[in-house]
């Protein structure tokens, strides 16, 4: 995932990438390929790239615990400066990076799989409205309806409820 800017002329640049998901170090929730679709705008000063990226992971659902797959998207920008007055590849706070003229490589493999790894969700459902399991009898209320009785009172609140009386 490098790209050579050097054997660009300014202007826009469409690139496309394909890698497996084993060499980026991606093994557990990941499988097949990862697609880095990008566009790179380059100027003499500056490059920007805008990048698309797709990738399919395995999850197993907080709710349900059901296994599914899921398409993740997301998009990023980098930016890169031409510059005498920081050093090869720095990054400032800001995620702008900076680049010495003597360059000639950018290699997008780090930003991709910080990205992907930021674009996981911090609540994985398989889907929006999933049930979840029975409390008591641990059945999939997805694929099945329980006949159980869930106690929705707790214990601690029931000399507040006397007094509500």
């Amino acid at each position: 995932m490098k790209i050579k800017f050097p054997n660009y002329k300014d202007g826009l640049h469409h690139f496309d990438f394909e890698t497996d998901v084993e060499e980026l170090g991606l093994k557990e929730k990941f499988v097949g390929n990862v697609l880095l679709n990008c566009m790179m705008d380059k100027s003499s000063t500056q490059i920007v790239i805008n990048c698309n990226l797709l990738i399919k992971a395995k999850f197993a659902c907080d709710r349900c615990m059901a296994e599914f797959e899921k398409d993740i998207k997301t998009d990023f920008r980098l930016i890169f400066f031409i510059t005498h007055s920081r050093s090869n590849g720095e990054e400032s706070e800001s995620g702008i990076y900076y680049l010495s003229p003597d360059e000639d490589t950018i290699d997008l493999t780090n930003d991709t799989v910080e990205n992907i790894l930021l674009t996981l969700p911090m609540k994985i459902l398989c889907d929006e409205n999933c049930k979840g399991l029975c409390y008591v009898c641990g059945v999939n209320k997805n694929e099945t309806e329980c006949s159980c009785e869930v106690e929705t009172s707790n214990p601690v609140w029931d000399k507040l409820l006397k007094l509500k009386k």
